[in-house]
């Protein structure tokens, strides 16, 4: 391609490359520059954990492919564990949340935006709609489950 935009067929044939940790730190920083929230923790390389409760976490991560975001429970606690006790407040958490408790993966409440991150032109368009679902997924939560 002359320009090096990024098709739809490329992802099939070539795929996209991987982000650099440099990359990944980089997004990262713009992020939590732009959310200035405490709450907001490392979780791992492509992750940043926002803490609602204790035991109630919106994972927020990172691909080459795209920024989403799914519920968990404290470091530690496995997928089962959480889905069971989230599985109390269904189906009006999954409605309120707009995403299925249990999806392709095991991780609670799936979501993500698929965007090709290995572009930073793509980034505040990540940024925005990353925050956005934050802050939709903290209120929910918030008042549905910690409230409870």
């Amino acid at each position: 391609m002359a320009d090096r935009q990024l098709d739809e067929w490329d992802i099939a044939h070539g795929g996209l490359r991987s982000l650099s940790s440099r990359e990944i730190k980089a997004f990262w920083d713009g992020y939590l520059a732009r959310r200035n929230d405490p709450r907001i923790r490392h979780g791992s390389l492509y992750s940043r954990w926002r803490h609602v409760a204790d035991d109630l976490v919106i994972s927020l991560y990172l691909t080459n492919r795209s920024v989403g975001l799914f519920v968990r429970g404290q470091r530690g606690e496995g997928y089962a564990t959480t889905a069971n006790r989230l599985t109390a407040f269904e189906p009006a958490l999954g409605k309120a949340l707009g995403v299925s408790l249990r999806g392709e993966y095991a991780l609670c409440y799936l979501f993500n935006h698929p965007v090709a991150m290995t572009d930073p032109a793509n980034w505040p368009q990540a940024y925005e709609w990353l925050e956005r679902q934050e802050k939709h997924f903290s209120h929910v939560l918030s008042d549905m489950v910690v409230g409870a």
